[in-house]
């Protein structure tokens, strides 16, 4: 791996240390329909994050908004009383998040949930496909690929490991070995706990994906020619890409998306991976070719600089992790 690519891969580390990686940035919410035109929003919620929900936008006949905060969710409510909802209504959340699982409960008593994901900042709450359930099946599978590849991009601790396996590899064949061992792995292990048949606690699945990025960072910092993780970085990404599976998992599971979307969801949320990933590892790649004839030659201590900064914020996110689990 050359100072260039070395180098290129220190802007993955130019990031918060806090980040959550397998926070998908995503909250269940339900909204009740009561009688004569009266709505309770609830969003779940800790307290110090109430800040990211701002009162929903609402048709011109609905209104005013009052907020409720508690301490585990937070909750809105308004009357529409000329006219209730209707399928040409649209709700715009200006919640600062990257999508909702949304669950309806109609005055008749019938009910209908859907995935809404951000869209110029705001998440458009389209009242006819509530009405309508899930819509159609092209339609739900560009959502949730757009899920996946935002999750891939927005997961830092994820990008970070990806980016400690590219120290590790020597030639494109290896590197199409790995990346695609760890897809594997971890497309495994998600469907598995997605579908309910392992169940793994997440906050030491969090902790334990902070200590992988540390440890393949430190073998790329002290790796030799005839080292096990550089003759075959691909079992290094298959062992610890069946963890990070189960983070995906987890996040995808907090949305509580209904049964009869799982596999659905299961299916192109991981495709959404998929291209995230790839997106990730061509953009490195492809700076690097563009560039790397063109930069003046750095000194050789400069090659160590990615491996101890990607390393040290995955010590420091492993520690956090280990605290909140003891707190």
């Amino acid at each position: 791996m050359t100072t260039i690519l070395r180098l290129l891969l220190l802007l993955a580390v130019l990031l918060p240390a806090h980040a959550n990686g397998h926070d998908l940035g995503a909250s269940e919410a339900l909204l009740t329909e009561g009688p004569i035109g009266h709505y309770v929003l609830d969003v779940r919620v800790q307290s110090d994050y109430a800040y990211l929900f701002r009162s929903p936008r609402l048709p011109e006949r609905c209104g005013p908004v009052d907020i409720l905060p508690g301490s585990a969710q937070l909750t809105f409510t308004f009357d529409c009383r000329s006219s209730p909802l209707s399928l040409d209504d649209t709700l715009i959340l200006p919640w600062q998040r990257e999508a909702i699982f949304l669950k309806v409960i109609w005055a008749d008593g019938t009910t209908a949930s859907r995935v809404f994901v951000v869209q110029g900042g705001v998440i458009p709450v389209d009242m006819a496909l509530l009405r309508a359930a899930s819509g159609s099946f092209s339609d739900a599978a560009r959502r949730y690929t757009l899920l996946g590849v935002e999750h891939i991009l927005f997961g830092i601790d994820h990008l970070l490991f990806v980016a400690s396996l590219l120290l590790l590899v020597r030639g494109p064949w290896m590197m199409l070995k790995t990346i695609t061992a760890f897809t594997l792995a971890h497309s495994l292990t998600l469907a598995l706990a997605t579908l309910g048949f392992v169940n793994v606690p997440p906050a030491p699945v969090e902790a334990c994906i902070a200590l992988s990025i540390v440890l393949v960072a430190a073998e790329g910092l002290r790796k030799t020619v005839h080292g096990t993780t550089v003759r075959r970085p691909w079992g290094v990404a298959c062992a610890f890409g069946l963890l990070h599976g189960f983070g995906f998992a987890g996040a995808l599971s907090n949305l509580g998306l209904p049964s009869s979307e799982i596999p659905l969801a299961l299916l192109f949320f991981n495709i959404g991976v998929e291209i995230g990933q790839i997106a990730f590892v061509a953009a490195l790649l492809g700076i690097f070719h563009l560039v790397h004839r063109r930069i003046v030659a750095l000194p050789r201590w400069t090659e160590a600089i990615p491996g101890y900064a990607i390393g040290g914020i995955a010590m420091l996110w492993f520690f956090e992790r280990i605290a909140l689990m003891l707190a």
